[in-house]
């Protein structure tokens, strides 16, 4: 297989891990279980709001919640990126050596790569991005 191959080949896995993890973060963020709340009313009754029509319903998930569903999203696709990396031949411990050269140093030589592994590159958030960075600097090899 062909180097060109490989790296068209472990984009697509990539690009497939990624079109993945997305909608299933999209759908867990969007998703916002009802729960029934209770008031007191002066004469000392307690009414309910219905779980599903009532006028005073609140999302579960409180926001510590969604950063931590956005967090695994992020790492999900993170780790497919590293190893899209890993697979293409020495790209990835060039990788490392730009990152531990700083973050201009390493968007330039992300720019600069094959349209795969930099349509790859973009495809993921700025979160993610960051995440990959930060792993990429702290990785000892």
């Amino acid at each position: 297989m062909t180097k060109s191959a490989r790296i068209a080949a472990a984009s697509i896995v990539a690009a497939l891990a990624i079109g993945v993890a997305a909608p299933v973060a999209s759908a867990a963020q969007t998703a916002s279980p009802v729960v029934s709340v209770a008031s007191h009313s002066p004469s000392g009754a307690v009414t309910t709001a219905g779980q599903f029509g009532g006028s005073a319903q609140a999302p579960a998930a409180s926001p510590a919640d969604v950063a931590a569903v956005q967090e695994a999203a992020a790492n999900g696709k993170g780790k497919a990126f590293m190893e899209l990396l890993k697979r293409t031949g020495g790209l990835f411990s060039k990788a490392v050596s730009k990152a531990k050269e700083g973050r201009a140093a390493f968007n330039n030589w992300m720019g600069d790569q094959h349209w795969s592994v930099k349509s790859a590159w973009w495809l993921l958030s700025g979160g993610t991005q960051t995440w990959v960075f930060e792993q990429l600097l702290n990785w000892i090899g």
